[in-house]
């Protein structure tokens, strides 16, 4: 409600406003129960948030284009005022939208809108140093003023979703004042903002924001990050902090570069943008796969990783990373079936960022990772969780083992007889990619 354009717009210009949320029925619902979960216990707590004013959010469920005729009720001349989403679900729904309503887009996923960044040529920029640069001379603060007395609902017209009936759950922790909270705890004085710099890929520390859940469900939303992180930038005083300011924020602008490009690019979703790497001979072994869905591939830092995605629906982005590396690179696995696991698992799951963040590993997409680079998951995991405290907290088999083991427990002279021994050498697996992926630049 705080960080919503579209929302400003509305109370500016109508007299009453009814706020509206369609599960689209068309659009297959997130696989994953822990995000279901969790969007429902953020529409939980909007609905709430509305009812103290009097208000009310309207839930409905079926043909996004089709409920919202319905509520307008023939009256077409009624606009509809939504925040714009970028990828290919969300266009043709809003193309569907616009043909039965008077359909007003804005830019609430990001701070700048797509249409006002790009080179002096009109094209949008495809290397992040030179889209950051531009972004910098672009970026306006924004505080939106929202009329929240305009803010109503439609006499006679009740929601068709339940939000508490007995198929449905909420995480009680998807709050507008949890996401708050959780801003407060990073930034305050001696929050994780502070070391950021230092530990933020430390994944055997709680380091990072906690943002990722709540901006990808609206939560909270880019402007009030932005405004915080300037804040800050501002009242640091030790260079450290500074740095470790300026580090965060670049990670929230990297958030903007990706949905820039699945704005510009739609096909990034499940094509490769690097036209040298689309003939890649993946190998796609079923069995290595389901090791690596499993958490079973006998590397101690991806199976962690993977057990704690199936178990939480989050990981920290250095461990998506590593896993994607290991399925890529070790594996040759098409990157594009890693993504949709990702997509099925995630909480704070995000087209832009999967797929964005997927190519950039895999050395497919724009300003990708070099394709010669392959993470080593016994370095990553001593230099990351140096005493291994997060692979014992979810590999329990090896929990016993001495620190210098736990990344590499085959090296034991009697390695553990209830963990799987390497699916594949890692040292073999690097040859091999650099040389697969050499052939496909030259073909």
């Amino acid at each position: 409600m705080e960080d919503n354009p579209a929302l400003s717009a509305a109370t500016s210009e109508s007299d009453v406003v009814i706020p509206v949320f369609v599960f689209n029925s068309k659009l297959e619902r997130p696989k994953s129960k822990l995000r279901s979960n969790f969007l429902n216990g953020a529409l939980n707590d909007l609905d709430a948030r509305l009812r103290e004013i009097r208000s009310k959010l309207l839930i409905k469920q079926g043909d996004t284009a089709e409920e919202l005729a319905k509520i307008i009720d023939g009256e077409s001349y009624i606009p509809v005022f939504a925040n714009a989403g970028y990828s290919k679900h969300s266009k043709i729904v809003e193309s569907q939208v616009a043909k039965h309503t008077q359909l007003r887009l804005f830019s609430g996923q990001v701070s700048i809108d797509p249409s006002e960044i790009s080179k002096k040529n009109s094209e949008p920029f495809k290397v992040y140093s030179a889209f950051r640069r531009k972004w910098e001379n672009v970026y306006q603060q924004k505080i939106f003023n929202t009329d929240y007395r305009r803010l109503g609902f439609k006499a006679g017209v009740e929601s068709s979703y339940d939000l508490h009936s007995g198929a449905n759950s909420l995480a009680r922790s998807s709050t507008r004042e949890n996401a708050i909270r959780t801003l407060r705890t990073f930034t305050e004085k001696n929050g994780g903002i502070n070391r950021y710099i230092e530990l933020r890929d430390r994944v055997d520390h709680h380091t990072t924001s906690g943002m990722s859940e709540t901006i990808s469900l609206g939560l909270i939303g880019p402007n009030e990050l932005f405004q915080v992180a300037n804040s800050l930038g501002q009242s640091s005083v030790e260079n450290r902090n500074c740095r470790s300011v300026n580090s965060w924020r670049n990670q929230l602008i990297w958030r903007e570069f990706f949905k820039h490009s699945l704005n510009h690019f739609p096909e990034s979703e499940n094509q490769s943008l690097n036209p040298n790497l689309t003939n890649i001979e993946w190998i796609n072994h079923k069995e290595e796969i389901e090791a690596w869905y499993e958490g079973e591939t006998g590397y101690p830092i991806v199976d962690a990783a993977m057990r704690q995605l199936s178990d939480e629906g989050w990981i920290h982005n250095r461990l998506r990373m590593i896993v994607a590396s290991f399925l890529v690179k070790d594996l040759l696995v098409d990157w594009r079936i890693g993504a949709n696991w990702f997509h099925d698992k995630l909480v704070d799951y995000d087209s832009a960022l999967n797929s964005g963040n997927w190519q950039w590993v895999a050395g497919t997409g724009f300003d990708a990772s070099p394709f010669f680079r392959v993470f080593n998951p016994v370095l990553q995991g001593r230099k990351f969780d140096p005493k291994g405290n997060y692979v014992r907290r979810w590999v329990p088999e090896i929990k016993k083992l001495p620190s210098r083991f736990i990344h590499s427990p085959w090296e034991l002279p009697h390695p553990p007889k209830n963990y799987p021994y390497p699916i594949i050498d890692h040292g073999w697996a690097r040859k091999r990619v650099l040389s697969v992926y050499a052939d496909a630049k030259s073909s």
